[in-house]
């Protein structure tokens, strides 16, 4: 699962601002990665039924126990009911103790701009893209 391009779920409006999300998922070990991969399936299936979600990519760098999200929000109430239910609330607490310190930066996206670009959400963060 090197990387998942884009993929839109939610109607854009052009015109609106949206939330945007960068997620940096280090694991201590990459012989985690293979249960890291498991749960980042169940997560993407709970992702394509997700209200308020706009569209998102994922990559991956397993060898080096690397991994980062990038998505676009209606809201972050939306985000919020995402994180705390279904498979990704399960992955939170299963990979928890395998996690290396985790970054998330969130920023405000035209809808305009949507999708964004990885380098661009890499540039807010000031780190190199995988």
């Amino acid at each position: 699962m090197p990387a998942m391009p884009w993929k839109t779920l939610g109607t854009v409006n052009p015109a609106r601002d949206y939330l945007a999300l960068l997620t940096y998922l280090p694991l201590y070990h990459r012989w985690h990665a293979p249960t890291m991969i498991l749960h980042t399936r169940r997560i993407v299936a709970q992702l394509q039924q997700t209200p308020g979600l706009i569209g998102f990519a994922m990559r991956a760098r397993p060898l080096n126990a690397e991994f980062w999200t990038l998505s676009v929000w209606d809201d972050d109430v939306a985000l919020r009911v995402f994180i705390e239910t279904g498979a990704h609330a399960t992955a939170m607490r299963a990979l928890t103790p395998w996690m290396g310190e985790t970054r998330f930066i969130r920023w405000k996206l035209r809808g305009v701009d949507v999708p964004p670009r990885w380098q661009d959400a890499f540039d807010r963060w000031s780190i190199h893209a995988p």
